[in-house]
């Protein structure tokens, strides 16, 4: 008797298996979106240390002094170094790349400089040796 109890259980189980599996579930509509979402884009620009711009290598302070004379149609002696900070670059482009330009992609150790006159203020980006970029002019 135990068993033919178990084969009824069983076949039951069985049935009730099928049954589901046979149903037809019906897939649930999904409206179409109504605009693809932007990517999000996260730009970070590298945090600094405050460093006194006397700190700065000498052909940094100079390299910035010059550009900045030359951009602004000034003395080199019109022009003041302002915030100065000690930055790690993520590539050799100082983060100011250019268009259709290959940079290293190493770590490169540099500053970021204000050189401010009374024509306005340039941003640099340098690395440690002397070789500079800037990366717009806020006035």
């Amino acid at each position: 008797m135990r068993m033919a109890l178990r084969v009824a259980i069983l076949s039951a189980a069985m049935a009730v298996t099928r049954l589901a599996l046979a149903s037809d579930p019906r897939p649930v509509p999904i409206a179409p979106p109504t605009r693809i979402p932007d990517p999000i884009v996260v730009t970070t620009e590298p945090v600094g240390t405050v460093v006194p711009s006397a700190s700065v290598p000498r052909e940094v302070r100079r390299a910035v002094v010059a550009d900045a004379a030359r951009r602004f149609k000034v003395a080199e002696s019109a022009v003041v170094l302002g915030e100065t900070e000690r930055v790690t670059w993520s590539d050799g482009s100082l983060d100011c790349p250019k268009r259709g330009r290959m940079y290293t992609q190493a770590l490169v150790s540099g500053y970021r400089v204000v050189a401010i006159t009374n024509e306005g203020r340039m941003v640099y980006h340098t690395d440690s040796k002397g070789y500079v970029v800037t990366c717009g002019v806020s006035q």
